[in-house]
């Protein structure tokens, strides 16, 4: 029977320490049976879970933290700005297998994300050809035959925008 003291939470991690691969249904039947306790699926299931990620499986946990620690401690250890394809090569020299989304994620919690590129605004060109008509280009090259040369011309209409 249960003790005044134990909790139902407790219960039912005690049962999932003795069997580990028992389902949520097991659990409750368990409890019900070995101590006499009503617990419920949803109970059961989340203290199972809590447990399996804290006790069995705890070396992949801890190795994930200790991944993301590692990326971090390289990512500060590097001059600005930090590359994830940097970093993987960083980690692969220390025996660390880190995917690109990893990461920048890592990356990205530490307040190093990446910046977006601003393009300038494209520049409105107008061709020459479509401002001027052909009269007008006639006119300048009758103009350029008259003074000898284009650097003539273009200084006779600097010196005549200038007046006007």
């Amino acid at each position: 029977m249960k003790s005044a003291e134990q909790s139902k939470s407790d219960t039912v991690r005690q049962y999932v320490k003795k069997h580990p691969r028992a389902t949520a249904k097991e659990i409750v039947a368990g409890v019900k049976r070995d101590d006499g306790v009503d617990v419920s699926q949803a109970l059961a299931s989340k203290i199972k879970y809590k447990v399996r990620v804290g006790g069995a499986n705890k070396a992949a946990s801890s190795n994930d933290s200790s991944k993301a620690e590692s990326i971090r401690q390289v990512a500060e250890g590097m001059a600005k700005p930090v590359r994830p394809r940097d970093v993987i090569a960083k980690l692969a020299e220390q025996g660390i297998e880190a995917s690109s989304a990893q990461v920048s994620q890592v990356l990205k919690a530490m307040g190093m994300k990446r910046r977006k590129r601003h393009r300038r605004p494209a520049m409105v060109t107008t061709t020459v050809a479509s401002t001027l008509s052909l009269e007008s280009l006639l006119a300048a090259k009758k103009l350029v035959n008259q003074l000898g040369s284009v650097e003539a011309a273009k200084s006779a209409v600097d010196a005549l925008s200038k007046i006007i």
